[in-house]
């Protein structure tokens, strides 16, 4: 019991690491700003997604006993297509998610399935959002805080507390910070059950493709409805 605290513990303040350094990286615009750089706006979601990617991969790098040979370990082709079609399917299971959100908070979220989104493909920040965010948060939750708490706590257990750390990261935390922030809980609450498809996909599969491939589809049909 005394070891499940433990490894509990070291995963809440790997994420608390986790928030403070995207919260760093994403300063990175003062020394764009120093240095000139101009118009680096127009590319800030791409170079924050690098950046916090290259951040995350030099961080498992280390704790991984500088070796990223175990990080895309292989598995049969159908993980890779279930993990396809649940990100797909996973934006239209957000309307009975948002009734019951909506029951509870008193809010009125509606998708309107109007797949207007397509003419925004073409913009480069995109890059970031569909295969580098996802790609970095992946590693992070599934390969890094569920697989240790798999060796180490019931696997229901480990798959509930990466997506509560998951889902963390997406919470309205930052009205803690700015007076201005009024963000509620409602994206906190759809990625906990995001979180919960991807450890699922990760505890079946054995690899971390599928939890990837599930989120970068989700984010592409966030992108396309």
């Amino acid at each position: 019991m005394k070891k499940e605290i433990v490894i509990i513990s070291k995963a809440i303040v790997a994420t608390l690491l986790y928030v403070i350094g995207i919260e760093l990286i994403g300063s990175w615009f003062l020394i764009a700003e120093t240095i000139d750089f101009k118009n680096y706006y127009e590319y800030y979601t791409l170079i924050q997604g690098a950046l916090q990617l290259i951040g995350i991969l030099i961080f498992l790098y280390f704790v991984n006993n500088r070796t990223f040979k175990t990080l895309f370990e292989k598995t049969h082709r159908k993980w890779w297509i279930l993990g396809i079609i649940l990100g797909i399917l996973f934006v239209f299971m957000q309307t009975p998610l948002n009734l019951v959100y909506n029951v509870v908070s008193g809010t009125e979220y509606n998708i309107a399935y109007r797949f207007d989104g397509f003419s925004k493909l073409n913009n480069i920040n995109l890059i970031s959002v569909f295969f580098l965010i996802p790609i970095g948060e992946e590693l992070f939750f599934r390969g890094y805080i569920q697989n240790n708490l798999q060796q180490n706590t019931h696997t229901i257990i480990a798959i509930l507390l990466a997506s509560l750390m998951f889902a963390s990261i997406h919470s309205p935390y930052m009205n803690l910070i700015l007076e201005s922030s009024k963000q509620d809980w409602n994206l906190f609450y759809l990625t906990f059950f995001g979180g919960q498809i991807s450890g699922i996909l990760y505890f079946k599969s054995k690899s971390i493709v599928p939890s990837i491939l599930f989120h970068i589809f989700w984010n592409l049909m966030i992108s396309i409805v």
